[in-house]
C-alpha cells in the first residue's frame, strides 16, 4: 500500500504542473516580485515563519529553497555552508547509486565448488565457496533455497567438505570513518560486510531464564539484574562478543545486538539450514588454495529501486553503506578514473575519495566532506545547496519516479510518519529526515498550493531548543513556502 500511495503522489508531483514551463511569461504576471524572490531580504525583514534563523538561541542554518521548473532560487540563508547532515546524506547516496548502477542492479552472492558430485552416495565431494558482495537483504530464507536447489536438482545429502569464504569480513573496514565506538553496539550501527545476514543483527529473547539468539551467534552474556529495571539494555562490547545484558528481568525481554564477525553469523546460519533441509556437512575435505572453482549457484538481492526504498523509507544506515560501497566499487571498476583513483585496493578511505569524485563528476558540486554513506559519522560536512544541486539533478533524471518514490511522505510509514502534520503538507512532501545529538535536517521535494514544484533543504546544527521545538520550526518554514510560492 505505502508504494502505491507513493508512487501516485509522485505521478501527482511530476504531471500537476503540466504546460507549466510553457506559460513562466505569462505566470509572472501574477507574482508579487518580493513575494517570489525573497533571497536577499535581510534577516529582520523575514516572515514570521523564518524569523527563527535570526534567533543565536536557534544554532546554525543553511537552506535554500529552489524552483525546479522556473530554475530560480527562492530563498537561500548560508546556503554555502557546510553542516553535519546526519542521515540526509542518503540522499546523495542513493542518487548516485541510481546514477551509476540503475535501478534494476541486483547484489549478488556466489556459491562455488572445488568437488564433484557422486550421485549415488548422493555426496558433493569438495568444499563449498561463497563471495559476497555486500547484499544487505540477504536472510536465512536464501539458505533455504539454495538447500532446496541442491536437494532437487543435485540430490545432494551431504557435503564431504567445509565451507569457505572468498571474501572475507575485515574488522578495519567495519564502521564508516570516526563513527562513535558508543554508538556500534546498537541495531543502527551494525558492522558492513561482503557477506552480510539479517542486517549483521541477532535478536536476542530472555524469559526465565531461558536464552533464544535469532539467527544464533555464540554471544558471551552477562546479565546484570538492577531491580526496577523494566526497560531492558543490551550492549555488546565492542570488538568483542560480550554482551551486558541489563534488567529486571521479570518478564520477557527482547533486544537486538550487532555481531561482531559477520562471517561466524553467515558460516553458522548455512550450516544450521542446510541441516534442517537435509544436507549436512563432514568437513573432511581439504584443498590446495588454486584449487579450481566451479560455479555452484548465485543468489540474487531484491532490485536497487527496492533497497533504496528500505534505504531512505527507514533511514536504514546498513543498507546506505553497503550502496555506498558497491557503487564506489562498480564506478572503480567501469570508469576510466584519473590515475590516482584506477585499480587502487578497496579499502574504505579509498571508497571514500572514489565516491567524493563520483559526486563531483556526476553531480558537479565540490568542497564537501563525506566520511561514510548512511550519515552517521559526525565528521561529513556538506551544505544545502549542495543537496539542492543533487536534488534538481535526480528531476530531470530517468529514474526520477524511483527517487522521488523512496522518499518518506508525511503520514505515511517511514521516518516521516509522526512529522510535518500539518494539512497543508499532507501529499505535497517527499522528504528525506536527518538527526544526531544537536543536528536537525530535512531535504527533498514539496508540490506547493500553486503547483510549483521545489527543491529544498533545511539545515540546522547546535541548536539550543529541544528537538521537538526545532521540528515545530521547521514544519512552519515548508508550510511557508508550500502556501505561498
Amino acid at each position: 500500500m505505502k508504494n502505491i500511495v507513493l508512487i501516485t503522489a509522485a505521478a501527482l508531483f511530476i504531471l500537476s504542473c503540466s504546460g507549466h514551463k510553457q506559460s513562466l511569461t505569462e505566470e509572472a504576471a501574477h507574482y508579487d516580485p518580493v513575494k517570489l524572490y525573497i533571497k536577499d531580504v535581510h534577516l529582520e525583514d523575514l516572515p514570521a515563519e523564518l524569523s527563527v534563523i535570526a534567533d543565536p538561541r536557534s544554532g546554525i542554518w543553511s537552506i535554500c529553497f529552489y524552483d525546479l521548473d522556473r530554475k530560480e532560487t527562492l530563498f537561500e540563508y548560508n546556503k554555502n555552508k557546510n553542516l553535519i547532515p546526519a542521515s540526509n546524506l542518503k540522499i546523495v547516496t542513493t542518487a548516485a547509486a541510481l546514477k551509476v548502477l540503475g535501478p534494476d542492479y541486483r547484489f549478488k552472492t556466489e556459491f562455488y565448488t572445488d568437488g564433484y558430485i557422486d550421485r549415488d552416495l548422493k555426496t558433493l565431494f569438495g568444499n563449498l565457496y561463497v563471495k559476497g558482495s555486500g547484499d544487505p537483504s540477504f536472510n536465512p530464507g536464501a539458505f533455504k533455497a539454495l538447500a532446496d536447489s541442491l536437494k532437487r536438482a543435485k540430490d545432494i545429502d551431504f557435503i564431504d567438505g567445509e565451507l569457505k569464504i572468498i571474501t572475507p569480513f575485515k574488522q578495519e573496514e567495519a564502521y564508516g570513518k570516526s563513527w562513535d565506538i558508543d554508538d556500534i553496539s546498537y541495531y543502527y550501527a551494525a558492522v558492513i560486510s561482503p557477506l552480510t545476514l539479517s542486517e549483521n543483527l541477532s535478536k536476542i529473547e530472555i524469559s526465565k531464564g531461558e536464552v533464544e539468539i535469532s539467527p544464533f551467534y555464540p554471544f558471551k552474556l552477562g546479565l546484570d539484574t538492577i531491580p526496577g529495571l523494566s526497560s531492558p539494555d543490551f550492549y555488546r562490547l565492542p570488538g568483542t562478543d560480550s554482551v551486558v545484558v541489563k534488567s529486571d528481568f521479570k518478564k520477557k525481554i527482547t533486544g537486538y545486538v550487532t555481531v561482531n564477525n559477520p562471517d561466524i553469523f553467515f558460516k553458522h546460519s548455512l550450516i544450521k539450514n542446510f541441516g534442517k533441509s537435509g544436507i549436512i556437512f563432514n568437513g573432511n575435505r581439504v584443498s590446495p588454495a588454486d584449487t579450481t572453482k566451479y560455479p555452484f549457484y548465485t543468489h540474487y538481492s531484491d532490485s536497487l529501486y527496492k533497497l533504496i526504498d528500505k534505504c531512505n523509507g527507514e533511514s536504514n544506515n546498513l543498507y546506505a553503506e553497503q550502496i555506498f560501497r558497491e557503487t564506489a566499487e562498480v564506478f572503480a571498476s567501469d570508469t576510466a578514473l584519473t590515475d590516482s583513483l584506477h585499480n587502487i585496493p578497496a579499502t574504505y578511505n579509498n571508497l571514500l575519495r572514489i565516491n567524493s569524485d563520483l559526486y563531483s563528476r556526476i553531480f558537479g558540486i565540490n568542497n564537501f566532506t563525506i566520511c561514510d554513506g548512511s550519515g552517521l559519522s559526525r565528521q561529513n560536512l556538506i551544505s544545502s545547496d549542495k543537496f539542492v544541486k543533487i536534488l534538481a539533478a535526480m528531476y530531470e533524471d530517468e529514474s526520477f519516479v524511483t527517487y522521488i518514490s523512496s522518499l518518506p511522505q508525511p503520514g505515511n510509514t517511514g521516518t516521516l510518519k509522526n512529522r510535518f502534520k500539518d494539512e497543508d503538507l499532507q501529499n505535497r512532501v517527499f522528504a528525506k529526515t536527518g538527526a544526531l545529538t544537536g543536528v536537525n535536517c530535512v531535504s527533498g521535494y514539496i508540490l506547493t498550493k500553486n503547483n510549483h514544484r521545489l527543491a529544498f533543504s533545511i539545515m540546522n546544527n547546535f541548536y539550543n531548543f529541544g528537538r521537538s521545538v526545532t521540528n515545530g520550526y521547521f514544519e512552519d518554514i515548508m508550510v511557508y513556502f508550500s502556501n505561498n510560492f
